[in-house]
């Protein structure tokens, strides 16, 4: 897994489960944030400056033009089901959306930290149905107004939706923390 230059922490995540539970009250996310972070390794760490300036489009990667990146799963049968590190991957991908998210919302105010639930449904086609940030608070204000819309636009592989039991399932539910704060 490569390391972002501008994320100071190492990021890793850990699923709890493909039917997550959505709790609503504030100590309901106290207790599933604890859950979710018991291990820090497993938690998503955001650190930025007040007034720092993070492009949303900016990658870290430089190609000449008419560059072409395909990525491939290294097998041409499509997979039945999302996998832990299929999941980790989009979202390390797309954790520099979250930074400018999160230096948008230390503009408006430069004391802003806090912790976040992202909850995700990700459908068969690899498109996220549904996101809801927690607690309602964090969605309610600039820092998960800008973020909802940018993981609802994140792509991940396609699945069949094939359990082992042989059903098949439409969506995944899927679920991980969220730490930011400023960096010293």
């Amino acid at each position: 897994m490569r390391r972002l230059a501008w994320l100071m922490t190492a990021v890793a995540m850990v699923a709890l489960g493909l039917g997550v539970a959505w709790a609503q009250d504030a100590g309901g996310f106290k207790a599933k944030f604890a859950k979710l972070a018991k291990n820090k390794a497993n938690l998503f760490k955001v650190t930025a400056q007040a007034g720092e300036e993070v492009p949303e489009a900016t990658l870290n990667l430089a190609f000449g033009p008419g560059s072409t990146i395909s990525v491939s799963r290294g097998n041409s049968k499509p997979i039945d089901m999302l996998e832990e590190t299929d999941i980790i991957s989009v979202v390390n991908r797309n954790l520099r959306s979250v930074k400018f998210c999160y230096c948008k919302a230390l503009k408006a105010d430069p004391e802003f930290e806090g912790q976040a639930i992202v909850e995700m449904q990700i459908k068969t086609n690899g498109k996220v149905k549904q996101v809801d940030i927690l607690p309602e608070d964090m969605a309610d204000h600039k820092f998960g107004k800008c973020l909802g819309p940018r993981v609802a636009k994140w792509k991940f592989p396609k699945f069949s939706g094939k359990k082992e039991d042989g059903m098949k399932v439409k969506s995944i539910g899927y679920e991980f923390p969220l730490e930011f704060n400023q960096a010293e």
